[in-house]
């Protein structure tokens, strides 16, 4: 697994590396999370998705790239560790592939009834999102899971204004670590959980 380096702590007043225009101190300087250790485990909702067909995958591989964390046929993905099943565009077990968790499992992006746009999609922008995977305060948390590069400032915008319009708060990553975007209870929680060494997400 690969050792992800801790990038340089910005100072409380310097502006914010999210690209909110706020202070640090203000913004993800009250949420920093810790070095990425591991991806986000590919979980499903209990809740019965959305009615709808999901959009087709295409040649986009992210899940199956080691940037969630599963075990498929006895085999554990992880960061660093893509499923060996893909070929980096594509099931080479399609047909075959198990239930659990390859047939149930839906990005945010491909997932039915999905608002996310066309351009999100993970092979595209980089990020796969987990729509409400977590919850907080009964409300549902998205995951923003970086691939082989950070969120753009686009995702990151497009995201921000989708979380205040729908009262959603989300979680990311920038330079390995995780960033909490919502409420600032919700980041004063999110940082209180990475300082004891607890999970972000449930």
């Amino acid at each position: 697994m690969p050792v992800v380096s801790r990038p340089a702590k910005p100072g409380r007043n310097d502006p914010c590396p999210c690209g909110s225009g706020r202070k640090y101190k203000h913004c993800c300087g009250t949420s920093r999370g810790g070095i990425r250790r591991s991806a986000p485990s590919m979980t499903v909702p209990d809740a019965a998705p959305p009615r709808g067909e999901p959009r087709p995958c295409g040649d986009c591989s992210a899940c199956c790239d080691g940037w969630l964390r599963t075990r498929v046929l006895g085999h554990d993905i992880d960061v660093g560790r893509p499923c060996p099943y893909s070929s980096g565009h594509c099931c080479t077990i399609h047909a075959r592939r198990p239930e659990h968790p390859c047939r149930v499992f839906f990005c945010g992006w491909a997932e039915p009834g999905s608002p996310l746009p066309d351009w999100m999609q993970p092979s595209r922008c980089g990020v796969i999102v987990l729509t409400g995977r977590s919850q907080w305060r009964g409300q549902p948390v998205d995951v923003l899971v970086a691939t082989d590069r950070d969120p753009s400032e686009e995702v990151l915008s497009w995201y921000r204004r989708y979380s205040v319009a729908h009262g959603r708060p989300f979680l990311y990553q920038l330079g390995g670590l995780w960033y909490g975007f919502g409420p600032p209870a919700f980041q004063a929680e999110m940082a209180a959980r990475a300082a004891g060494g607890e999970p972000l997400w449930s």
